[in-house]
């Protein structure tokens, strides 16, 4: 009994220092990536809301480098195709990988500019057509000047060294733990419970990356629709591994279900069988060879 609640223990805290490992990983290589969040600046781009604050950005500069501009009723039509446009989506997630290094770097730069070449050439292309002479003059002023500030995102300091610190400490953790768990105890019914455990691991990333962007974009609001492009992307990015956390979970599973009753056979007996605590038999009186054997006839 003793033996079966301390594997338990081990088991339990094991898959506590699992879980804390994986999710310091999720926050590794998937939200602090680089590549992630430039990958994320193209989906936010495709957000109604972030559209219409970028085109509205950029109605405004060229309306004051511009005046002409503001008589054409179709400046507002005209931007937001620019905004379309591969050019200005490159130039975006540019700006946003921007700031997601200088976070990181804990650097104090607070305000980053979207690259206005790519702007205004976004622009002129898209105006060109229903009003040359604006597409003109626009080719005579400075490129457009779309700032992004970021006074309230925190500054940090290596949080991805951070991050991989506390991944690899918890996952020998983890190891250690389970191991010595199923030393203890190592039944069918404990290894088949590690299998599920394993399996568990990949619960809250499918539910809050995989499963939860879809809910929320049927969610009416810009908050939402925000939320659920950017949890899209780290869910693609963390998907293949919660799938592959699951399997080998299965795996563990079957094998503890399918594996040959003679290799726990000594184990199960073990902890099933108890010791027999009777009275000894008495011993049987020994016969010399030399004494006369006495036989007994019965007549009916």
């Amino acid at each position: 009994m003793g033996s079966n609640f301390a594997a338990r223990v081990l088991l339990t805290v094991g898959f506590v220092a699992a879980f804390i490992g994986y999710d310091a990983w999720v926050v590794s290589h998937v939200v602090l990536d680089p590549d992630t969040t430039r990958a994320a600046a193209h989906a936010l781009l495709e957000t109604p809301a972030v559209r219409r604050g970028l085109a509205d950005a950029i109605t405004k500069q060229i309306e004051q480098q511009v005046p002409a501009a503001a008589k054409d009723e179709q400046l507002d039509a005209v931007v937001s195709t620019a905004v379309r446009d591969p050019r200005v989506a490159t130039a975006f997630a540019d700006t946003i990988a921007n700031i997601h290094r200088t976070i990181l770097a804990s650097e104090s730069t607070r305000t980053f500019v979207v690259d206005g070449r790519a702007l205004t050439a976004s622009v002129h292309d898209a105006l060109a057509p229903s009003n040359p002479q604006l597409a003109a003059q626009l080719e005579h002023v400075a490129p457009l000047d779309v700032r992004v500030k970021t006074d309230k995102l925190p500054q940090l300091h290596d949080p991805r060294s951070t991050a991989d610190g506390f991944t690899m400490l918890a996952v020998i953790a983890a190891l250690l733990l389970i191991t010595a768990s199923l030393l203890l105890q190592h039944d069918r019914r404990s290894i088949g419970r590690v299998g599920r455990r394993i399996a568990f691991l990949a619960i809250t990333p499918i539910v809050v990356l995989v499963v939860l962007p879809r809910v929320l974009a049927h969610v009416s609001g810009d908050a939402p629709q925000i939320a659920s492009a950017l949890l899209r992307v780290y869910g693609d990015r963390v998907l293949p591994s919660a799938i592959g956390i699951v399997i080998v979970g299965l795996v563990v599973v079957v094998g503890a279900i399918v594996w040959p009753r003679h290799a726990l056979a000594g184990s199960e007996s073990a902890s099933h069988v108890a010791p027999y605590t009777g009275p000894e038999p008495s011993p049987r009186p020994r016969v010399s060879p030399d004494q006369p054997t006495i036989t007994e006839k019965m007549y009916l």
